[in-house]
């Protein structure tokens, strides 16, 4: 190691100059962290909320379930038997279309959560889960959306 005239070493003197952040620096860290926090205390419920109705409908399209011969009722109570168990409360999902075309079945639950994140400002998602009747692999996908990756 240098030595400097005074009988200090010049690493050391390196680590005194060095300094951390200032307190403004750290209360702007601490912001943006806590914004992220409240961000994420907001959204995940919502998603994860998704994850149970998309559940719901993958149980529909268990093999020997036979969704399409049961009656809308049937659907409606084992998707709303569902929800009870696994604590679903929003009103969205309980928004179920049962679409019967000929021989085709499609159950849609489209629906948007909206939740307040601060003040005057809203967070807005909004989800499509469709299962069709013909089609039970494909789950949980909007049906446009199904024609298309077969394609």
């Amino acid at each position: 190691m240098k030595s400097l005239s005074s009988g200090q070493c010049v690493s050391c003197k390196s680590l005194q100059k060095q300094q951390g952040l200032t307190l403004i620096s750290w209360i702007f860290v601490i912001a943006i962290l806590a914004f992220c926090g409240m961000f994420a205390f907001r959204i995940v419920p919502m998603y994860a909320e998704n994850v149970y109705v998309v559940n719901a409908l993958k149980s529909l399209a268990e093999p020997g379930a036979q969704v399409n011969e049961m009656s809308d009722a049937e659907i409606r109570k084992r998707l709303l038997n569902f929800y009870m168990v696994n604590n679903v409360r929003s009103e969205g999902p309980q928004n179920i279309v049962i679409d019967r075309k000929s021989k085709s079945l499609l159950i849609k639950i489209d629906y948007e959560n909206r939740t307040n994140l601060f003040y005057n400002i809203d967070i807005v998602t909004s989800f499509q889960n469709h299962l069709d009747g013909d089609h039970l692999a494909l789950c949980c996908k909007p049906a446009a959306d199904q024609r298309a990756t077969k394609y």
